[in-house]
């Protein structure tokens, strides 16, 4: 099985990255060219705070959203479910059919998959929008930074959670699609769901929301269905895994971009003295 991947696929990426980078600071008409590129330490300072107390509040309320969830919500969730449920009927064939079709091209798309999906790069990529609109004063591309970084924590952290609880074996190990062990770490035994699909779909489903081209949309969610055939292509994870990532990544990701601008109710913050240190926790009504 082909494990190498070329840093050459990240070109691909990059342009997607920096469009939105170089649109955002553009759109800001009114910076001061002799200011822009520098920031003091008390402004970033405080900017990073407020950006962290951003950041809390929206994965409070997605941690609690599924105790607001409507009829529609609650269909959307199992048709989510149904969907998982139904292609884990047809694990074993998918895989079967992907064992047998391998070719250049195939590996090359799976390649830019991996890529896509990996949370390294995800994470630098982000992380490069929200210091380069830190850097250029452009608020519109530190807060999709600020979005992606908060897509990859919080979906991340619901896929491992999973992940570990159910305990399910991979493919590659031989013990068959319906081998569940519970609470597991280990990577042989960490199958359920997908981690690579869970950080395509965050990354696609933010970006998709931020740039708002409906080409653009497109081309993000194509790269993200390369990652989901490139977790099945090279026998990482079965078909039902990388729905139930995908979905995860998708979902959580367009809960970021709707909450995340919301009412900061929840303020963390520090406190010293001449005796002490500690943090303070703020909770408005």
């Amino acid at each position: 099985m082909k494990t190498r991947y070329r840093k050459k696929h990240l070109y691909i990426l990059l342009p997607l990255f920096l469009f939105h980078l170089s649109t955002g600071i553009y759109a800001q008409n009114n910076i001061d060219s002799n200011s822009s590129l520098t920031l003091k330490s008390d402004t970033l300072k405080s900017t990073l705070k407020d950006d962290f107390n951003t950041a809390f509040n929206t994965g409070c309320k997605i941690a609690v959203s599924p105790l607001h969830y409507d009829g529609h919500d609650w269909l959307i969730a199992g048709l989510g479910a149904a969907a998982t449920g139904l292609t884990m009927l047809a694990d074993d064939d998918v895989r079967t059919m992907f064992k047998k079709n391998h070719s250049k091209l195939l590996d090359n798309i799976s390649e830019v998959g991996y890529r896509y999906g990996s949370g390294g790069y995800a994470f630098a990529l982000s992380g490069a929008l929200y210091l380069g609109g830190k850097i250029f004063n452009s608020e519109s591309v530190s807060t999709t930074g600020r979005m992606l970084i908060e897509s990859l924590v919080f979906s991340g952290i619901a896929s491992t959670v999973i992940k570990t609880v159910i305990g399910r074996s991979r493919p590659y190990t031989g013990a068959g699609p319906y081998k569940f062990s519970g609470f597991q770490i280990k990577t042989e035994t960490t199958s359920f769901p997908s981690g690579h699909s869970t950080v395509a779909f965050a990354l696609s489903s933010v970006l998709a929301e931020r740039i708002d081209n409906v080409y653009a949309s497109i081309l993000l969610y194509t790269i993200s269905a390369s990652t989901v055939m490139q977790r099945i292509y090279d026998d990482k994870h079965w078909a039902s895994d990388t729905v139930l990532g995908g979905l995860i990544g998708y979902f959580i990701g367009k809960a970021v971009v709707k909450y995340d601008q919301g009412e900061n109710r929840i303020s963390i913050g520090t406190y010293s003295s001449a005796e002490s240190f500690g943090l303070s926790l703020h909770y408005s009504l």
